[in-house]
């Protein structure tokens, strides 16, 4: 909105290089802009101000009774395109016009980009400057505001949307507002100097709590109309959300009153060359169908039910579909179709270090290949291109894997490669486990790699990974410090020793406020875990072997007869057991021998005895 109010000298700038050069920087909240005529949408790169932090944007849509705001119609469309949450704002002249007048023209304009899109927030009443001079139709202003609000949120429930606008004022004139203002978000503009990301938008100002949840409350906070932001940079209205990711998509993205589903589509793990079928159930008239894999329109999937004959790799992913009708529109929450693919082992496999613990190998499934900790998918997950095969696919926004597991204690290694894309968010993790978070993008928009623990300070190894490729990356934990091998080679040791994440892959989980929150966009691939510490030569054999990988499935290497006994040697996943059958032809096969070996190569010698002719085959766990 037009900056109309006083603007104090800030501090904020300071406090955040202070917190910067200490390492203290923690989790931030969403921040946003505004935008009008005042920021031609031609000026602006919304995926820049996208990758530069912003999470949200309102964009004014109308004034008065009359008043269009020219860049309107070009912002929603490009912010939503860049997957900015956009919404739509009015600025109010209750002292000239009715609420049901200036309701109708700004529903007129923004009915059209106020919807169950998953990237539309809650409209907003700006009301400022001479709002508080008239209320023409009503007895008190605080009455007209409402009775705008209740308007709005009639037309989007006939619309089949569900709203609850937000109210901008200054903390000026926050307290004009009667005890009757409580049931609307609210939107503080206060250029009090105070830091974005830890203060609040006034110093004093009693009687707020006519917001509803207690002195002090407040939901938006207009906290700056100067300065460019990446992507703009002109001055620029600066807002922020009071809360987290996650309480921003719950209280104020809009969802649909249409079609209720009551039987969500589920989750399956299959062979291929398996018959899957997915279905939904729903209630609601005159009902339509659209089922989507990967959050992409599968063609011709139009009724409640989807068939895939003959499963094979390229169908694994997640499945939703969106049911509507006339009413709105109800997307059902994601199946994932798990492919148990048999190992196979490519040219030039090695083994693996001795040590594992747990192998998240991205092979269609997230089954832990080594270990019982088998991950759960979440929000958009799907596979992509890997290094090898596939890989896990995080989108940014939604997508991530829990496995509930225990952190490891030093000493441990992570092993994993990452096709890196640059996070919309101000960091990206790469685990979590509530108290530590290990990033791929440290806070604050460094992109560096880095380490969090919560409430007490970020950690980054000045290391930025490249995007759009392949990197090897590996991290060894001890008790003297941390070491980050990038592609084989040693990049830098840090002092800092803590346990190494397991229980989140993907997003950091603070578990002081059971939130989630710095979304991974890459995809991730081989990642492992072992419980000691890998020497710089085996991480930079597992660099070197590149695509080829480690060795999945056992195999024999090599054959001798010599008189009635044969050698045997083969080679596999180390400490898993081997087990060897012999048969005389190839259906009746017995087991000979269960062996261990904690190397992953085996020898045995295994007596013919006069046998015209045996077979062998071998197996692991």
């Amino acid at each position: 909105m037009p900056a109309r109010f006083p603007l104090r000298s800030t501090g904020a700038l300071a406090l955040a290089l202070y917190l910067l050069s200490h390492g203290m920087l923690l989790a931030a909240r969403p921040l946003g802009i505004d935008v009008s005529v005042y920021q031609p949408d031609t000026s602006m790169n919304w995926s820049q101000i996208k990758s530069g932090g912003i999470t949200f944007a309102w964009a004014k849509a109308t004034e008065g009774a009359t008043g269009s705001d020219s860049q309107y119609t070009a912002h929603m469309p490009n912010g939503k395109a860049a997957g900015i949450y956009m919404g739509s704002y009015h600025y109010c002249h209750p002292e000239s016009n009715t609420s049901a007048t200036e309701a109708s023209h700004f529903w007129g304009r923004a009915a059209t980009y106020t919807k169950s899109d998953g990237l539309s927030l809650n409209p907003m009443l700006d009301v400022e400057g001479a709002a508080f001079t008239g209320h023409v139709g009503t007895t008190t202003t605080t009455a007209w505001c409402n009775d705008w609000c209740n308007t709005i949120v009639a037309n989007g429930a006939a619309q089949g949307v569900k709203l609850k606008p937000n109210i901008y004022v200054s903390a000026c004139n926050a307290c004009s507002f009667d005890s009757t203002i409580s049931p609307w978000y609210c939107d503080i503009a206060d250029y009090n100097g105070q830091a974005a990301q830890t203060s609040t938008p006034w110093t004093t100002c009693t009687g707020c709590e006519r917001w509803g949840t207690g002195t002090g409350a407040w939901n938006f906070w207009q906290y700056s109309s100067t300065g460019g932001i990446t992507g703009y940079a002109n001055n620029i209205d600066k807002d922020v959300f009071n809360g987290t990711d996650a309480t921003l998509l719950a209280t104020q993205v809009i969802i649909s009153t249409g079609p209720q589903i009551t039987n969500q589509p589920a989750s399956v793990v299959v062979a291929p060359g398996t018959n899957v079928d997915f279905s939904v159930g729903a209630t609601g008239t005159s009902l339509k169908y659209q089922w989507r894999f990967n959050s992409t329109n599968i063609a011709g999937a139009t009724t409640s039910a989807y068939s895939i004959p003959i499963v094979d790799i390229t169908n694994a992913g997640n499945y939703s579909v969106i049911v509507s009708n006339s009413t709105g529109v109800t997307p059902s929450a994601f199946a994932y179709l798990s492919v148990s693919m048999p190992p196979t082992n490519a040219p030039g496999s090695i083994l693996a270090p001795t040590g594992m613990i747990n192998w998240w190998d991205g092979q269609a499934d997230t089954s832990d290949s080594f270990g019982p900790l088998n991950a759960t998918a979440n929000g958009n997950f799907f596979y992509a291109s890997g290094q090898p095969g596939l890989g896990f696919h995080f989108d940014g926004n939604s997508s991530y894997l829990t496995t509930g597991a225990a952190s490891l204690a030093v000493p441990w290694t992570l092993s994993l490669w990452v096709n890196r894309q640059n996070s919309p968010k101000t960091s990206a993790a790469l685990l979590s486990d509530g108290t530590y978070s290990f990033k791929l993008e440290q806070y604050n928009n460094t992109r560096a790699i880095g380490i969090t623990r919560f409430g007490v300070a970020d950690y980054n190894f000045g290391y930025v990974v490249p995007e759009n490729t392949w990197t090897h990356v590996a991290m060894v934990g001890t008790s003297t410090g941390t070491t980050l091998y990038i592609n084989g080679t040693l990049q830098i040791s840090v002092t800092n020793s803590q346990p190494l994440p397991r229980a989140y892959m993907g997003v950091s989980y603070l578990s002081s406020t059971s939130t989630i929150t710095d979304y991974l966009l890459a995809t991730l691939d081989e990642v492992a875990t072992f419980n000691r510490a890998l020497s710089g030569s085996e991480i930079a054999t597992i660099y070197s072997a590149g695509a080829a990988g480690w060795v999945r499935a056992p195999e024999f290497t090599s054959m001798v007869t010599s008189g009635n006994s044969v050698q045997l040697n083969m080679r596999g996943i180390p400490a898993k057991g081997f087990t060897i059958y012999r048969a005389t032809d190839f259906t009746d096969w017995a087991a000979i021998y269960h062996l261990s070996s904690p190397s992953g190569t085996l020898q045995i010698f295994d007596s013919q005895n006069g046998a015209p002719q045996y077979f062998y085959k071998v197996t692991q766990p």
